[in-house]
């Protein structure tokens, strides 16, 4: 299974084979070392802190799902990549269809009003299965949209550009609701905050 996930992720990015990017060097990054430094004091934190200067190597232990989410958009080629050079021996995606029936990697089926900028290309947007419809603040209801990965064809699929997954849901524009705070940069403010 290792093998048909790490060839389908390669044919996914156009690149030929996981040797050329599993030879280049690890490097982490600093996402990392930012997280234990932020750890409570403790032999776990100790342990972890030792690592900080040492050489890295690929392992077939870390297992890079979706790329690196919380560095890039799940599932583009800059979340992959990243997810690669950081030392993943193992790249795997979910997969879903397109409308003509083609596999892609895609977390869900029903995402990509949030996750990438299809409302932004009104002929798409169009197209979607829930078409953007803005919030009503006065009487309290929250905007909507649902664009299905299903909803666009293969050709249509490569023109999104993927963001990093949010939405505004009391926006009154498409701008607005595409705007919206990152759920993984929230999550992420409140664990700082808590």
């Amino acid at each position: 299974m290792k093998k048909i996930t790490t060839s389908f992720i390669m044919l996914a990015l156009g690149l030929s084979t996981f040797s050329t990017w599993a030879s280049e060097p690890v490097f982490i990054g600093v996402r990392p070392l930012f997280l234990v430094d932020e750890m409570d004091e403790g032999p776990l934190k100790a342990k972890l802190s030792q690592c900080s200067e040492g050489t890295f190597e690929r392992s077939d232990f870390s297992i890079a799902h979706r790329g690196a989410p919380m560095q890039f958009p799940e599932h583009t080629k800059e979340s992959y990549l990243a997810a690669i050079r950081s030392g993943a021996g193992i790249v795997e995606c979910d997969v879903t269809f397109t409308k003509d029936k083609q596999l892609v990697c895609r977390h869900s089926q029903s995402d990509l009003h949030t996750t990438t900028d299809v409302l932004a290309h009104p002929k798409l947007a169009a197209k979607c299965t829930t078409p953007f419809i803005p919030a009503d603040p006065a009487n309290g209801i929250k905007a909507q949209a649902e664009c299905r990965t299903s909803d666009f064809t293969l050709s249509e699929f490569k023109t999104l550009k993927g963001k990093m997954d949010g939405s505004n849901p009391m926006a009154t524009t498409v701008d607005e609701y595409m705007r919206g705070t990152p759920v993984g940069e929230l999550i992420f403010m409140l664990l700082v905050v808590l």
